[in-house]
């Protein structure tokens, strides 16, 4: 049984680390936080399911509070990091020939405490017995942890826990109102804040919800609709962005790119990107997402470009600075596309318009937009 674990801050261990999954993380404020666990080397790494092992159902824990997963010391050195800093690790957390160690990489330490001792008390459950677990099914036939099955104590109420006293206040304001809620639990007294819009106003909207707002409008369709609208988004797209997980990201961005290529980007990239490298593409990476609208926006790249990006993404973890570069896919001016095109016609032997201009677009569709190939060819050929 292990009974008591200490959680060491090992970020300072990783601060040069080549790992650009590390790197990224901490440049962005999280920590890599990490424990020991005696006498476990090996056993993380146990297949427990085909392509499934203990480290994975740790890695599903992690993953239900909003972290990417887990780093283990049966599968490191890799992922960029190298051993001179396993041996840092081992070094730090004091662990012997027989130990093994998880890693978690979180901005939130208290999340980082909770998922640990979720961790703990999951390895002591399975010494003693199959843990007791709601799972749900995967495609390969496999299941996978979801959430901890509640025992019988459930069926009754809770008796042990002070009463939890709710008063509210309204705070009017001309743009919209505070409805402001007072929360009293034993000693804990807490305030929270919901807003609500009197009018429609989208700028007014974004704002509080950039600054973190929760805002009552929210959670009426129509409003969000007129939101979705003003943006310039069809009925039909708007009917499947409503029931998006990710409704609030595709607002937020849609201030930045149009309204179709936002919409390509949560509803046509994945299927693109799979019918190209003909591959199934499981994950869905919301970093990706607000990475590369950067790069659309400032017109860098084009929307073609994007199912390879995604694919050295998501497969390789890969930098998308160092896809573009390798790949060759900054967008074209029109001088260089006119070069790229005209030295590419040396090597097509046809005058057939039509077949010149399909292995034009389909040579250079993934560096420039359509009409400016279409353009560049017409003052070539003299249409």
């Amino acid at each position: 049984m292990i009974f008591k674990v200490k959680i060491y801050d090992l970020t300072e261990i990783f601060k040069e680390t080549k790992s650009k999954l590390v790197k990224t993380n901490i440049d962005n404020g999280a920590k890599v936080y990490g424990i020991k666990l005696d006498k476990m080397k090996g056993m993380i790494g146990f297949e427990i399911l085909p392509n499934r092992r203990i480290g994975t159902e740790f890695s599903d824990i992690a993953k239900r509070f909003g972290l990417k997963g887990i780093l283990h010391s049966d599968e490191l050195p890799n992922y960029g990091i190298s051993e001179e800093e396993v041996k840092n690790v081992k070094r730090m957390l004091n662990c012997s020939d027989d130990d093994a160690f998880i890693l978690l990489i979180s901005k939130d330490y208290e999340v980082t405490k909770k998922v640990f001792s979720l961790i703990i008390n999951r390895i002591n459950e399975s010494i003693k017995r199959i843990p007791k677990d709601t799972r749900q099914a995967n495609e390969d036939g496999t299941t996978s942890f979801l959430r901890p099955q509640p025992g019988s104590e459930r069926m009754y109420p809770e008796t042990d826990h002070p009463y939890i006293y709710i008063n509210k206040d309204i705070i009017e304001n001309n743009e919209y109102n505070i409805i402001r809620y007072y929360i009293n639990y034993g000693d804990i007294k807490e305030t929270f804040d919901i807003y609500y819009l009197k009018k429609f106003d989208r700028d007014l909207y974004i704002k509080l919800l950039n600054e973190g707002k929760t805002i009552l409008n929210s959670i009426d369709p129509e409003f969000i609709k007129q939101i979705l609208k003003s943006f310039g988004y069809n009925d039909k797209q708007i009917e499947n962005i409503i029931w998006s997980e990710y409704i609030y990201d595709i607002i937020k961005i849609s201030f930045d790119l149009d309204p179709n290529t936002v919409y390509y980007l949560f509803f046509q990239m994945i299927g693109d990107t799979e019918n190209l490298f003909k591959e199934k593409i499981e994950k869905f990476d919301l970093d990706f997402i607000y990475k590369i609208k950067d790069y659309l926006k400032d017109k860098k790249i084009v929307k073609n470009a994007i199912p390879i990006i995604y694919y050295h993404y998501v497969k390789y973890n890969k930098d998308i600075e160092d896809i573009i570069r390798e790949n060759n896919l900054y967008k074209r001016n029109r001088e260089e596309l006119k070069k790229e095109i005209e030295e590419y016609l040396k090597s097509i032997n046809t005058n057939d318009k039509k077949v010149i201009f399909s292995n034009v677009f389909s040579k250079f569709k993934y560096v420039a937009d359509s009409e400016d190939i279409k353009r560049v060819l017409e003052e070539i050929l003299n249409i």
